[in-house]
């Protein structure tokens, strides 16, 4: 199974007041895990993985990837 390091742009939500002026950044992330599935639409990375199953995984839209590199 690949292990990929995945470098995406995420969602950013904010629960307080700003001000108009306020510029936004952007907010990139670095996921490594195991390349557990991808299709046209995702890719999805679990943390940890056994023969037939595995846990912890993150699902992101391929619309948000950056880059994705296998690493091993």
């Amino acid at each position: 199974m690949k292990i990929v390091r995945v470098t995406w742009n995420d969602a950013l939500a904010v629960a307080m007041w700003c001000k108009h002026s306020e510029p936004m950044a952007a907010q990139v992330c670095v996921t490594v895990g195991f390349l557990v599935a991808e299709d046209d639409q995702h890719v999805m990375v679990a943390a940890t993985v056994s023969d037939d199953e595995y846990i912890a995984a993150m699902q992101i839209p391929r619309g948000m990837i950056r880059a994705m590199d296998e690493i091993a």
